[in-house]
């Protein structure tokens, strides 16, 4: 009896397994869809609103790394180097007697406008002081440029 009682327990596992019923419900999908949507909807506007502050330091960034290169290519060729306020979006960089070469800053970062007075790089690297602005709906951001030629973003 011993026996068959523990052969029974075994064996019963093995007979006709009872499907359960798996998936979501068409509520349960609504409610998770609803939630979705509404996370969505705030990180939008958040990332929206971060925006023009992305696009003013981005900006900084290209105009700071521009004076820097201007800087080490007069050293280099031991030639003047002029960037020149051209509007308010855009400036030149010309190097000695060569072409000068044309930046814009609205494709990259519309709404950005920039203002400065031209720079001018010695063949040593030094300059006289300047202030560059840059602005846009977000605030403002300045580049000074000092008299040993050293870039800096504020």
């Amino acid at each position: 009896m011993n026996l068959s009682a523990g052969l029974i327990r075994e064996l019963e596992g093995y007979g006709p397994k009872i499907k359960t019923k798996c998936g979501f419900t068409l509520y349960e999908v609504i409610v998770v869809m609803v939630i979705i949507a509404i996370l969505s909807g705030i990180s939008i506007h958040n990332y929206m609103a971060w925006i023009p502050g992305i696009r003013l330091n981005g900006a900084a960034r290209q105009v700071m790394g521009d004076l820097i290169a201007a800087r080490m290519a007069s050293v280099k060729e031991n030639v003047s180097v002029v960037v020149m306020h051209l509007n308010n979006h855009s400036y030149s960089v010309t190097a000695g007697s060569g072409a000068s070469k044309m930046k814009d800053l609205q494709p990259d970062y519309p709404g950005t406008t920039l203002s400065f007075t031209s720079v001018l790089f010695s063949s040593r690297g030094t300059t006289s002081p300047r202030t560059l602005t840059l602005q846009n709906s977000s605030g403002v951001k300045t580049i000074t440029v000092a008299i040993t030629g050293r870039v800096k973003i504020n």
